[in-house]
């Protein structure tokens, strides 16, 4: 037998290099079997066409320990753990609101704005339901303690229970403020008890932020919300891969993710009430019945089946920023003001992403419910919140026609592109907003976002609170 011996300093590069040799090796003998001809284009491998390059699951479970494996590149293949995992904060609103104020702990809470947004678990035992008028929650829970909600709290919270779950797996996806999604693809061998790192991630996110979550896994996104969301609060449920049929069987119709009411209400009454007998319509009938897309969804997750991956965070495609009015108002320059800030914001996102919108919308929601949006193509792309500014006073003059006090008002931008400037290169006015900008970015950034602002956000300091990364305006949906 051989003995190789090497000193300290090149152990390494020899033990890559002897890996790398043998994956080469196991490489060329794939290639000697298949005599793949040099023209040919398609990586795929078909095990029909190609039988030899398919190693058994026995050949692959005995080389467990080869090159491609220690590197990670048969992560994805074969996975025995249910590495999609969806992570549910209980009672979210309402529980930061019992973490902030202790008073409030063991009481029922509910947090909106005319309709309830959230409710804590103490008023839902009481039968009070999100999007509940308050006069009907309380009637129900009359003892309940009613609070308006600020957005920025519940943001922070939800940036540092994200910040805890990306210790556990890079691939975290929000998809909403309380609801993440986790892929713990490839990580078998640094979660061995991959059911204790998972009860840890529970406990840790609950000591850490005194919020508990509830906590599902399974082999696709649709299988694993379910199961967080079966026995909240603090739930924990693992569907293991072969189990999906036999989890989803007695659940009801409404559990599936993409079925709502409506329709609920369409297979009930077809006598389709609950999963199992759900799996038993053929596709065909979904689609004639809900139309092709939402039938073949519906068909789809009946068998848990579902194709969206966990997703990055990726540049955004439009930026919105919009807020509501309490009470309403007629006072333009005070709408004015609000209007302004938005594109503040906006502008503000836009350079830090590097991207310049091509489009810019207004949209204008009155006391009474009527809303309006209208929507212009910009001359040149833009990030400079001035050009933004001035296009969304000039719509909010066509859309502003109603005697009527405004409740609502909010600026998008869309058909971002990147931010070349190539446009402004000889424009002096142009490139002087440019280099205003980017100091005011650049003081903001250090100092907060109140230390620098236009003269109309003086006004706005007179009506709204600040905090150092801005002005605490409402929202009309606390979990946007």
């Amino acid at each position: 037998m051989d003995v190789v011996t090497c000193d300290r300093e090149a152990d390494l590069s020899v033990t890559v290099s002897l890996a790398r040799a043998e994956f080469a090796a196991f490489d060329r003998g794939a290639q000697t079997r298949l005599s793949v001809p040099q023209d040919f284009s398609d990586q795929r491998v078909s095990p029909a066409v190609f039988p030899a390059a398919m190693p058994d699951e026995g050949a692959m479970e005995k080389g467990s320990w080869s090159f491609a494996n220690w590197v990670g590149l048969n992560k994805s293949r074969g996975s025995k753990i249910p590495n999609i995992v969806h992570v549910d904060v209980d009672a979210f609103f309402a529980s930061v609101e019992q973490v902030l104020n202790p008073r409030l702990r063991g009481k029922p809470v509910l947090v909106g704005r005319g309709v309830v947004a959230s409710a804590s678990y103490e008023a839902k035992m009481r039968g009070v339901k999100t999007a509940m008028t308050f006069r009907e929650a309380l009637r129900i829970c009359p003892k309940a303690v009613v609070v308006p909600g600020q957005y920025e709290h519940y943001a922070d919270f939800a940036e540092r229970v994200r910040q805890i779950l990306e210790t556990y797996t890079p691939t975290v996806e929000t998809a909403a403020l309380d609801d993440f999604y986790l892929d713990f693809a490839g990580t078998e061998r640094l979660y061995p008890d991959y059911e204790a790192a998972l009860r840890r991630l529970q406990a840790e996110v609950l000591g850490r932020t005194g919020l508990s979550v509830s906590v599902g896994a399974g082999r696709t996104k649709v299988v694993a919300s379910i199961a967080s969301r079966l026995e909240r609060p603090r739930g924990f449920r693992m569907v293991a891969p072969g189990e999906e049929e036999a989890f989803l069987t007695p659940l009801p119709v409404e559990k599936l993710h993409g079925v709502g009411h409506v329709h609920a209400g369409a297979l009930a009454e077809r006598g389709i009430t609950m999963i199992g007998q759900l799996r038993q319509v053929p596709r065909q009938a979904l689609e004639a019945a809900f139309g092709e897309a939402i039938g073949r969804q519906i068909w789809e997750r009946a068998r848990g089946l579902d194709g969206r991956e966990v997703m990055m965070p990726a540049t955004p495609k439009s930026v919105s920023r919009e807020t509501t009015i309490e009470g309403g108002t007629i006072d333009t320059e005070f709408l004015g003001g609000l209007i302004e800030y938005l594109c503040e914001r906006i502008g503000s996102t836009l350079r830090e992403y590097r991207k310049q919108a091509r489009t810019i919308g207004l949209r204008v929601r009155y006391v009474d419910s009527f809303s309006e949006h209208q929507t212009v193509r910009l001359t040149r792309p833009t990030n400079d919140e001035r050009e933004l500014l001035a296009a969304a006073m000039e719509l909010f003059g066509k859309l502003f026609t109603r005697r009527v006090a405004v409740r609502l008002v909010g600026v998008s931008v869309t058909n971002l592109e990147p931010d070349r400037r190539q446009n402004e290169l000889f424009d002096r006015d142009a490139n002087r907003r440019w280099y205003l900008n980017r100091e005011m970015d650049r003081v903001r950034g250090r100092y907060g976002w109140n230390a620098v602002f236009y003269g109309k956000g003086l006004e706005l300091r007179e009506h709204y609170a600040t905090k150092p990364n801005g002005l605490i305006l409402s929202t009309p949906c606390l979990s946007r």
